[in-house]
């Protein structure tokens, strides 16, 4: 069965070549949105074994969802890994200490989000 990845962001192009990458290696159903104010609900509704989460978005931000999903009882088995542009210590460190297990920064090579994908969900 393929693990199921939901990518929330609101950079509409970043998520379509994420998603294309990710379908392409054919282990993924993959989905997304750019609704992140709906977070939550889709995170329910989808059930994804990873969430892949943008940090800098309108409305709400990626550590205030990643903080929500958390503290979600039903929620808390979901595995996240925070992306961003922001390439800053203080910021990937606070992803991880609000239950992300791992941060990646958006400006990297489409095989490590990869390998990074690979590693969280303990799948080659």
């Amino acid at each position: 069965m393929k693990k199921k990845i939901l990518i929330i962001d609101d950079d509409k192009d970043f998520m379509d070549i994420t998603m294309k990458v990710l379908v392409q290696i054919g282990k993924f159903e993959v989905v997304a949105s750019g609704h992140n104010e709906d977070a939550m609900a889709i995170v329910r509704r989808e059930k994804p074994d990873l969430l892949l989460l943008d940090i800098m978005m309108p409305k709400v931000d990626g550590f205030t969802i990643c903080k929500e999903i958390k503290d979600a009882e039903d929620l808390r088995n979901v595995k996240i890994i925070v992306y961003s542009a922001k390439i800053f210590d203080v910021d990937r460190k606070k992803a991880l200490q609000l239950g992300a297990d791992a941060y990646v920064s958006k400006v990297i090579e489409s095989n490590k989000l990869i390998d990074t994908i690979h590693q969280v969900l303990g799948s080659n």
